[in-house]
């Protein structure tokens, strides 16, 4: 099974993490960013899905999972450190949902990559589950390549892209100035600040050679 890279809007969806222990923490800490509504059943957790629970992130409900709890789920996190309890999971979902085994890539639908964010981008690295370690290491060698500058780099290039959108510059020109924007020396803020002082007054419809 060939896995496909997707963005998703979890804003307000419904996600159960069935499991306490330290993957479904690294789980949850996960969607807090995506604004999911989160609910963890277990009969037990560790710390740190009670620190989350004790500061109102997630909901706990202290029992083993049934049918009922998966209903109208839009994900559900199977993390438990029982195999028969996770089959027993996958096997409850409702056939809509999307699953993600932790344990057990195969048994899922969908799988967490190993990710970071600089801002508007997000950097995500998958094996499909052939090694995970790798996919760290390499997180780990881009992380260092797209350090922190790029946050700034990045919204930059959003202005900008707006900015160009509103010139009447035609799209293949268009095209050829957002091309040139990727240029290393623009993650210089002095020159980001030139060229969005420049925009500005192209798309007002100046002739920007000042």
């Amino acid at each position: 099974m060939a896995l496909i890279p997707l963005m998703i809007d979890l804003d307000e969806k419904k996600v159960v993490i069935a499991g306490g222990g330290s993957i479904a923490e690294r789980r949850a800490k996960t969607l807090l960013k995506s604004g999911a509504s989160i609910t963890v059943i277990s009969p037990e957790i560790k710390k740190g899905i009670r620190a989350l629970w004790e500061e109102d992130l997630l909901i706990w409900k202290e029992k083993n999972v049934q049918t009922s709890d998966l209903a109208d789920a839009f994900l559900i996190i199977v993390a438990t450190s029982d195999p028969i309890v996770n089959q027993e999971v996958i096997q409850k979902a409702p056939s809509s949902a999307l699953i993600n085994a932790a344990a057990e890539a195969d048994k899922g639908n969908v799988a967490f990559p190993s990710t970071f964010r600089r801002g508007k981008l997000n950097i995500s690295i998958s094996t499909n589950g052939a090694s995970p370690q790798l996919a760290v290491k390499i997180r780990r060698q881009l992380e260092s390549l797209y350090d922190e500058k790029y946050e700034d780099y990045v919204d930059f290039l959003y202005e900008c892209r707006k900015l160009v959108k509103l010139t009447s510059l035609d799209k293949l020109h268009q095209r050829l100035l957002l091309k040139e924007l990727l240029s290393e020396g623009f993650l210089d803020k002095h020159q980001q600040l030139m060229a969005i002082t420049w925009l500005k007054k192209l798309a007002r419809g100046g002739e920007g050679n000042d």
